[in-house]
């Protein structure tokens, strides 16, 4: 099973001053084609953080997806500092340039933008990692890219949303669905119990029995019933929905005998 972590980028993130809903989009999309989404992380917009992050992220899991910091300002600083973490180079990519240069143009045109064409901090967005293959931009201007080496699977995606989902969805999505061996099902059911803590100790038994992950959801003792999450992953639906019905009959079982 493949394992992942994603990575936003940005001080408006880690201050709290914008609600990073990048991640949770991304790991459910993960989640659905079966991979194991390890870690969510945030980091400042500064060079060394981001290479701490991603760095500890390729030495646990095999994909890599980071969102934000691929404008032109200042502190958009992802692509240099994931190229500077994977010990590779920049290029200046001449059909990203292009793009770039149609994009604002077509602004200035509507007369949106004071300004068309390229300009400095505009060019900095054609900077691309040495070997990637770079991602399209649909809505924004900046383009992403999609970095493999040493058997790990590094993209970097637009921090605002609107511009983060379809690269995903029309770039990203594609590649990990043909690199994913496994699906994941995930079931909720009730059980009678109210106690949270004698359940756990029925659902310790189950899971050091069954490949199973089982979680319990307590609402209250005022409550006869709790509801409990199943969660399998593996190679084909049927068998994960297997191991969710062998582990649930299971724990019904530990449970009829208290």
């Amino acid at each position: 099973m493949l394992k992942s972590a994603v990575i936003s980028v940005g001080k408006e993130i880690v201050s709290g001053i914008t609600q990073d809903t990048n991640s949770y989009f991304i790991s459910s999309c993960l989640s659905r084609i079966g991979i194991y989404n390890r870690f969510v992380l945030s980091c400042d917009d500064k060079a060394q953080d981001i290479i701490d992050t991603v760095k500890f992220c390729l030495n646990k899991v095999d994909i890599v997806i980071t969102t934000g910091g691929l404008g032109p300002t200042f502190d958009d600083i992802t692509i240099e500092s994931v190229a500077t973490a994977l010990g590779k180079g920049l290029y200046l990519d001449s059909e990203a340039l292009k793009f770039i240069h149609d994009f604002y143009t077509k602004l200035y045109q509507e007369g949106k933008i004071e300004t068309g064409g390229i300009n400095e901090k505009r060019m900095k967005m054609a900077y691309l990692i040495e070997g990637c293959k770079p991602l399209k931009n649909s809505i924004g201007a900046a383009w992403g890219v999609y970095v493999k080496q040493d058997k790990k699977h590094l993209f970097c995606l637009p921090g605002i949303p609107k511009e983060m989902k379809p690269m995903f969805e029309k770039e990203v999505l594609p590649v990990l669905r043909k690199l994913s061996n496994s699906t994941m099902i995930v079931k909720n059911y009730d059980v009678p119990i109210n106690d949270e803590s004698v359940l756990g100790e029925a659902i310790d038994k189950v899971m050091k029995k069954y490949p199973v992950y089982i979680k319990s959801l307590p609402i209250g003792f005022e409550s006869s019933i709790m509801s409990v999450r199943f969660t399998a992953y593996a190679q084909t639906e049927d068998e994960a929905k297997k191991r969710i019905e062998e582990a649930k009959k299971e724990l019904v079982n530990l449970l009829n005998n208290l």
